[in-house]
């Protein structure tokens, strides 16, 4: 299943969306009937950004999301912070300040799990963004 998502995620890194989301797609319906909630989680949480529309990518990261909580040990705990974050975006754009205020406050209570590299900072990076995001969407609403 590793080979078959990273080859899913080289066809979304060169602009063939369609061909990623096909391969997650399988990805996701292996996942299912085997009721592996880990894979579940990881295909779904790749699935949403293979998406463009923010109703899909909402979709899938929150399949994710309901994968990890089913999951329910260790192997799961790193994703939190950045599922949280990607929903908070997600409803942000969609205009949902307080789903994105929900998800942001759960994504600062998890931060802490984030190892200090690049995807670390990539991932706080984005909360910091989205926060800062909906307070001036709030200031001026």
């Amino acid at each position: 299943m590793i080979e078959k998502i990273g080859r899913a995620q080289d066809l979304a890194a060169n602009d063939d969306r369609d061909g990623a989301r096909a391969l997650y797609a399988d990805l996701w319906a292996e996942a299912t009937r085997t009721n592996d909630q880990y894979q579940a989680c990881v295909v779904a949480h790749f699935m949403a950004h293979a998406h463009i529309e923010p109703e899909a990518q909402l979709d899938w990261h929150l399949r994710a999301l309901h994968a990890a909580d089913t999951v329910g040990d260790e192997r799961v705990r790193p994703f939190y912070p950045s599922l949280y974050a990607n929903i908070g975006e997600v409803y942000l754009r969609l205009g949902n300040l307080a789903q994105a205020r929900k998800y942001i406050a759960k994504a600062r209570e998890t931060e802490h799990i984030l190892q200090d590299d690049g995807y670390g900072r990539m991932i706080r990076s984005l909360i910091v963004r989205v926060a800062q995001a909906v307070e001036h969407n709030n200031a001026h609403s």
